[in-house]
């Protein structure tokens, strides 16, 4: 009985919160941000770029490549024609072996460059992107607003408002 006296208070706390926050309940919103970042006008042209520059850096390494497997053809048909000593063979499969971790390392040099160029396209797009949350944030009211992928339930979809504040009419 006497722990139940000491719930009491508890409980009649919990009530008193559950009430005041029903009174102020918070609207809540969410978007589909991908959906609206590919709708996008600018989107088209980062994502040109960001091809075009993949290309190149593809090009490059290609060019590599084809670069050692000149050097190593060239190096077997040397050694299948005698004209390199043990020694000269030796030198030639570390500089084969130096060549291929020289190219790894560029290729994954590559791939960061091309996430921050990736970075680099994209970064004004959800800038102009958050500008409009803002917005619609403001205008209707919501005290907060969450991309769709991180909705179970009970929310207002907003992506529609969103895309109007960004006069995409798709």
């Amino acid at each position: 009985m006497k722990h139940i006296l000491n719930l009491i208070p508890v409980l009649v706390v919990i009530a008193l919160m559950s009430f005041g926050s029903s009174a102020n309940a918070q609207k809540v919103a969410y978007i589909d941000a991908d959906d609206i970042i590919t709708q996008m006008p600018a989107y088209n042209r980062a994502k040109s770029e960001k091809e075009a520059y993949s290309k190149q850096l593809e090009k490059t390494l290609k060019a590599k490549e084809k670069e050692m497997q000149a050097f190593y053809q060239s190096a077997m048909d040397k050694v299948e024609r005698g004209e390199l000593t043990p020694q000269q063979q030796e030198e030639v499969k570390q500089e084969l072996q130096e060549k291929q971790e020289k190219i790894q390392k560029e290729a994954g040099n590559a791939d960061k460059m091309l996430m921050e160029k990736e970075l680099e396209l994209t970064k004004p797009l959800y800038e102009v992107l958050e500008a409009a949350l803002k917005k619609v944030a403001k205008e209707n009211e919501y005290s907060c607003i969450l991309d769709k992928k991180f909705i179970l339930y009970g929310a207002i979809d907003a992506t529609a408002q969103v895309k109007t504040a960004l006069g995409i009419n798709r």
